[in-house]
């Protein structure tokens, strides 16, 4: 098998030397209309593993991605008080959800992830569209629980940041307290 990141012959879907280069991610963070969105990778760093999203191998490469980053970031985050981890339309495609999959990452004493809790309507696809299509084609995202707990957004990529935010204002409108978005990558470059 080969390393999905550099191509390498590897026992593994992510050879142990991108392992390492990826556990020493530089997280930053994007103002998307005042709200904040966290990623730990630019686009560039991990675009060979989340290609591999649409596959069956994806999940595990996700999954391990998401050890990498988000498992981390949950060991050291603290509230103070339960707080709920929301993956962003975690419809089952391809055979598993690949944000699912980020918000199990994202699971602490304080974190919980709640699934099946936000939906997108709209199926169109964003892959290389421009802000103006995405914003004339929005993801019409339906609150499918009643949330009593703050909320932690979570997606794979940030491009243009216009789902984190209908998801966000969504939430915000249903009175829900949505304290940041975390995604893998950022795609801005």
């Amino acid at each position: 098998m080969r390393c999905v990141k550099c191509a390498k012959i590897s026992l593994k879907l992510i050879c142990k030397d991108c392992q390492k280069i990826l556990s020493e991610y530089q997280q930053g963070c994007r103002l998307v209309d005042g709200f904040k969105v966290y990623y730990f990778y630019k686009y560039s760093d991990i675009k060979e593993i989340l290609s591999t999203k649409h596959h069956l191998c994806g999940s595990f490469a996700i999954s391990n991605l998401a050890s990498l980053s988000l498992t981390k970031f949950a060991s050291e985050f603290s509230f103070g008080s339960k707080v709920l981890v929301i993956p962003l339309d975690d419809n089952t495609k391809s055979g598993y959800s690949h944000t699912a999959i980020l918000a199990k990452a994202l699971s602490n004493s304080e974190l919980s992830p709640l699934y099946r809790a936000l939906r997108a309507t709209n199926s169109v696809k964003y892959a290389g569209k421009s802000l103006e299509f995405r914003r004339k084609n929005p993801r019409q995202f339906k609150l499918l629980k009643q949330i009593k707990y703050p909320v932690i957004l979570v997606d794979d990529i940030i491009t243009t940041g216009s789902s984190m935010l209908e998801a966000q204002k969504l939430l915000k409108r249903a009175g829900v307290r949505v304290l940041f978005g975390l995604v893998l990558a950022d795609a801005r470059e």
